[in-house]
């Protein structure tokens, strides 16, 4: 979320010299304080991120924040992949990952819940809208705009409930 009109510069420079590199934006996290600011840039590609992209952005971004003397003081750049457990943001998200188990953070209740778990199902672009099959089943349709937050749901129990059993 853009906050000042600094955030909306970083934000800008970050989407160009990203997409230049030939990858796709998640996310930016700016935390910090006037002293010290942390900038957290999540990048992504098929395929997946390797140290080698993390570093080619880090340097490309860094070299241009310099040079346009985006930031008064001093800060430290981070640039990752989003995980194994990545936000989903953008509507392309949601499409990406149907079938796949999310978690929602709703802005407001729906049926009484503000946290929703379960199978991505369904993705309406026209309406803006994205369908999860909950746990018990039942389907549930709400707007992009009611997600406060939401990511992908790994379901740790089951990916190692094979651990320590011989095959």
């Amino acid at each position: 979320m853009v906050t000042t009109d600094v955030d909306g510069q970083i934000w800008t420079l970050t989407q160009e010299v990203v997409s230049e590199l030939g990858y796709e934006l998640v996310d930016i996290e700016l935390t910090g304080n006037r002293s010290q600011q942390l900038i957290r840039v999540y990048i992504e590609k098929p395929g997946g991120i390797l140290l080698a992209d993390c570093v080619a952005v880090s340097r490309e971004l860094g070299k241009r924040l310099d040079e346009k003397d985006v930031i008064e003081n001093s800060y430290r750049l981070e640039i990752s992949s989003p995980g194994i457990e990545r936000p989903l943001r953008k509507i392309q998200d949601y499409e990406r990952y149907v079938g796949y188990r999310v978690r929602i953070r709703l802005k407001g209740g729906l049926k009484g819940k503000r946290k929703i778990a379960g199978k991505l199902d369904e993705v309406e672009v026209e309406e803006n809208t994205v369908r999860i099959i909950s746990k018990n089943g039942e389907k549930i349709s709400f707007s992009l705009a009611d997600i406060a937050k939401a990511n992908l749901d790994v379901d740790w129990d089951m990916e190692f409930q094979d651990l320590g059993q011989k095959t």
